[in-house]
């Protein structure tokens, strides 16, 4: 296998969450001189015990069939939320080319929301009460709450701007859910080009990816998440029996099984005023920022 240093990741998806990442992810590695893993998100540079064990061991579990001609890329929606994290990509790679999917604001934390319930990691059975609780949550442990911080991780602004001032303005492309709904073949073409392959491919984009659900038993949802995202000896036992490749694939089948077609109920009307006057600022600075009419938001 060639050296796993000679091939660093070429462009990476950063975010956000329930934005359409995992559609373009799909829709992009459909080139054939690009390779993603087939993990939904490569965790590498969120996980403390996978970064400390190094980028070789990393490119064994997420790339190990990558042919030598094709460009690496990868996606984790959760890693723009930590300066630390965006760093570890920098080190890395300082080349590298980052893609942000950005939705309207507030749709996106509800989506959020009712996605963490599907997934067992809320427990907290009104969007209002999460939001709520959130400020404690984000104070005692990001990485633990990642995923219920749902003002957080719609406030664009701050996080892209830091995001900016690391990688420089023509590493980082921000593009709006709704353009990739409208023509999703050209704006992968676009990325084709900016990361010097053959723009004239066009991928199928008809599937979607991560539509919308509810558990069947959230107790369980959340239990089985807990479970395995915990370190406890018995998830460490099962894991070394079971090889990466299939371990991801395992835990999405149980996940699915326990879910079922589900359309969350309107965000309540106060709720929704209350998120557009926080975002409104940061809706503003971000649109100056990226040179992009937002007042739809």
């Amino acid at each position: 296998m060639e050296n796993s240093q000679q091939k660093n990741l070429q462009l990476m998806i950063i975010g956000s969450q329930k934005t359409g990442t995992s559609s373009l992810l799909r829709y992009l590695s459909q080139h054939p001189d690009i390779y993603a893993h087939p993990q939904p998100e490569m965790t590498f540079f969120l996980q403390d015990h996978e970064y400390e064990r190094g980028y070789d061991w990393a490119y064994n579990k997420y790339f190990s069939k990558c042919k030598n001609d094709q460009l690496l890329i990868a996606k984790n929606v959760m890693v723009m939320g930590s300066n630390e994290i965006m760093k570890r990509i920098y080190e890395h790679n300082p080349n590298i080319h980052l893609i942000v999917l950005l939705r309207e604001p507030i749709s996106r934390a509800y989506s959020a929301y009712w996605w963490a319930r599907r997934r067992g990691w809320e427990n907290i059975d009104t969007f209002e009460k999460a939001l709520d609780a959130e400020e404690l949550r984000h104070n005692e442990d990001w990485f633990k709450w990642r995923q219920c911080l749902y003002k957080y991780n719609s406030t664009y602004h701050p996080l892209i701007n830091d995001i900016i001032n690391l990688f420089g303005r023509n590493s980082v492309k921000c593009i709006l859910t709704d353009d990739l709904k409208n023509d999703s073949i050209k704006i992968c073409q676009q990325i084709y080009d900016k990361i010097g392959i053959s723009n004239d491919f066009v991928p199928k984009v008809g599937v979607r990816h991560n539509e919308a659900g509810i558990a069947r038993s959230e107790k369980f949802g959340f239990m089985l998440t807990q479970f395995l995202s915990s370190r406890n000896p018995v998830r460490r036992a099962v894991r070394a029996l079971i090889p990466d490749q299939y371990a991801y694939k395992i835990r999405k089948t149980v996940l699915d099984l326990n879910n079922k077609p589900f359309n969350p109920p309107p965000i309540n009307p106060n709720t929704h005023d209350q998120l557009k006057d926080h975002f409104q600022s940061y809706n503003e600075k971000l649109a100056e920022l990226l040179g992009r009419d937002l007042s739809h938001w």
